[in-house]
């Protein structure tokens, strides 16, 4: 059982460290102006030959789940892709940019109230301890 569960780590490993290779590579590409059409589909299609012929070892139930989680993936990221087209990356950085000031002001205001809650708590504890020595004292 370990080996095998080592053997699924590795290959999970092997995977994602291939894929972060290749796009590495791609931008790498990108940036330098090189054949990116052709180092693309080369990608495409070793990563289309590895899923495959793991998937040949499937049964027919996980086929179609396969096959299912495929194809909303490729819609998912048809749909990201055209949203991408349409927006103006300025816009982006606003809004995220506004996110994350929204985000940090209700980030500030639970740590404030979680700080005076622990406040509140220790107080109440140093009182009953303090009152408890002077109870003991007496």
């Amino acid at each position: 059982m370990t080996n095998l569960i080592v053997s699924m780590l590795r290959l999970s490993a092997a995977m994602t460290l291939y894929s972060v290779e290749q796009m590495e590579k791609s931008i790498n590409l990108i940036e330098g102006g090189s054949e990116v059409t052709k180092t693309m589909e080369s990608l495409e299609k070793t990563l289309d030959s590895l899923s495959n012929v793991l998937m040949r070892e499937l049964d027919e139930k996980k086929k179609d789940t396969l096959r299912s989680v495929s194809k909303a993936s490729e819609d998912m990221v048809h749909r990201a892709m055209e949203g991408i087209e349409l927006v103006d990356p300025r816009e982006v950085m606003k809004a995220s940019s506004e996110l994350l000031q929204k985000s940090s002001e209700v980030t500030s205001k639970w740590v404030s109230k979680a700080a005076e809650a622990v406040e509140k708590a220790t107080e109440g504890s140093k009182t009953t301890h303090h009152k408890g020595k002077a109870d003991a004292a007496d």
